[in-house]
């Protein structure tokens, strides 16, 4: 009885300390579900904290004080329901913010400017030519909404940005940049971005493995996008687009050799320094560079026969959501990590860098049984992912310690939503030094803000 006290004890200690309530406010959401949205997120120049939430008629915005005391509120009707979505959001220096609705297939946009003052709105409406060009992401940063497209006839992107209202366009164009495969034969942007979709990579907050482990990344900083591609096992290829100039300088970081040519291949980018990982069955090498020199700065390197001496975790498997289980070599880990999807991901807690290296894969499962109306007996395949991974913990500085890897804000978020299924329409972001998960709570009709923060 006493250890199942003690378990109780440390099951409650660890979320109440990655837990605070911070507000609540009423909200009622009339019927109609799929008109249903809520966006929580902050002013980044003054870091008031706002709410953005909509049903099929009306829309709701809250404000709230750095210090998430309410300020004001206003409640207005939506814009026409052929404007289904509630793409994105931009600030204005008067501290009121833009939202930008969307249509289904993203041709059509409205912005609606809202006055919290005089309790006015104004709108503005757009097209964007997705019948010549492809969607690749929507998305927000820095007050700032963008609209990122790949040209259908050419080797380019356009950026489109949505700011006080307005919209501008930029066109990026890869055209005379040489882009060869790992048999050095000439390839072009519009084929990577085929098979190796653009994923964004958050760089304020935790990105998981299944993101890190896309060849084709991007990463929004203050005053440039970083485009990174690891279709060459040999290098990783970047491109940075310089907001102010608006040129594309292209840069080639080698990768770490392997003694057996054929492998896998990636690269991560955290704060002004390039993680970059190569792997087959038989060896593993692992190391960041300086981004400014392409200096390494720590390398690691394993073979088949060694023990992995910079994990601060076992080797992983681990099946969907079920419990990871524990794989005994490094051969076996290896073997499995060649078949799959690498990746490295870093994330900056308070103490220390947390990382998590491995992949992840498909793997064909059987089911057998007799088809439905005394049918013939029949053998069905379907398919589950499998999640291969060790982490790492490092200094500031990068040196590997051994430290317990301590839980972070998503373990805690991750449990309150199984935990609490009333809890919908979750929307969760970086503010100062910790993360506010907001949600609509179905059974008090109320919007509540949380506060999680990384460790115990």
């Amino acid at each position: 009885m006493k250890q199942v006290v003690v378990l109780l004890f440390l099951a409650s200690t660890f979320f109440a300390f990655g837990q605070i309530r911070l507000a609540s406010h009423p909200l009622e959401l009339k019927k109609a579900k799929e008109y249903h949205q809520i966006i929580n997120t902050s002013d980044r120049q003054n870091d008031n904290v706002f709410v953005f939430a909509t049903d099929k008629e009306k829309t709701t915005i809250l404000k709230y004080s750095p210090f998430l005391f309410f300020k004001d509120s206003m409640v207005t009707k939506r814009p026409d329901i052929g404007y289904k979505l509630m793409a994105g959001y931009s600030f204005g220096t008067d501290e009121n913010p833009t939202i930008y609705w969307a249509d289904s297939n993203f041709r059509s946009i409205v912005a609606v400017h809202y006055d919290l003052v005089t309790k006015t709105t104004s709108t503005n409406y757009f097209q964007l030519p997705l019948q010549r060009e492809t969607l690749l992401h929507a998305f927000n940063e820095n007050n700032i909404f963008y609209v990122l497209t790949k040209k259908n006839d050419a080797e380019a992107l356009v950026l489109y940005v949505f700011n006080g209202g307005g919209k501008t366009q930029y066109l990026l164009d890869f055209s005379g940049f040489e882009f060869v495969n790992s048999k050095k034969e000439p390839i072009n942007l519009s084929l990577i971005l085929a098979v190796l979709p653009l994923e964004k990579i958050e760089t304020r907050a935790y990105n998981p493995l299944f993101k890190a482990t896309s060849k084709s990344k991007f990463y929004v900083r203050e005053n440039d996008i970083l485009f990174t591609f690891d279709h060459n096992i040999n290098e990783t290829q970047l491109f940075q687009l310089d907001f102010k100039t608006l040129k594309l300088i292209e840069r080639n970081i080698s990768q770490f050799p392997l003694k057996r040519l054929n492998g896998l291949s990636n690269s991560y980018y955290h704060e002004n320094r390039i993680y970059q990982l190569t792997t087959n069955d038989e060896e593993l090498h692992f190391g960041y560079k300086d981004f400014e020199t392409d200096a390494v700065i720590k390398e690691f390197s394993v073979t088949k026969n060694d023990s992995i001496t910079f994990k601060n975790s076992p080797l992983y498997a681990q099946v969907m959501n079920q419990r990871p289980k524990a794989i005994k070599t490094t051969a076996k880990f290896l073997k499995q990590l060649s078949s799959s999807d690498l990746g490295v991901t870093v994330y900056k807690t308070p103490k220390n860098l947390f990382l998590t290296i491995g992949g992840n894969q498909e793997i064909e499962q059987l089911s057998t049984g007799f088809a439905p109306n005394g049918g013939d007996f029949v053998t069905n395949s379907y398919f589950i992912p499998l999640n291969v991974y060790f982490e790492t913990v490092l200094d500031k500085k990068g040196n590997h310690i051994n430290s317990k890897p301590e839980p972070l804000a998503t373990d805690f978020i991750g449990q309150f939503s199984y935990e609490n299924p009333q809890a919908v329409l979750q929307s969760t972001f970086r503010h100062k030094n910790y993360y506010i998960n907001g949600y609509y709570d179905t059974k008090l009709k109320q919007f509540v803000m949380q506060k999680f923060y990384d460790g115990f």
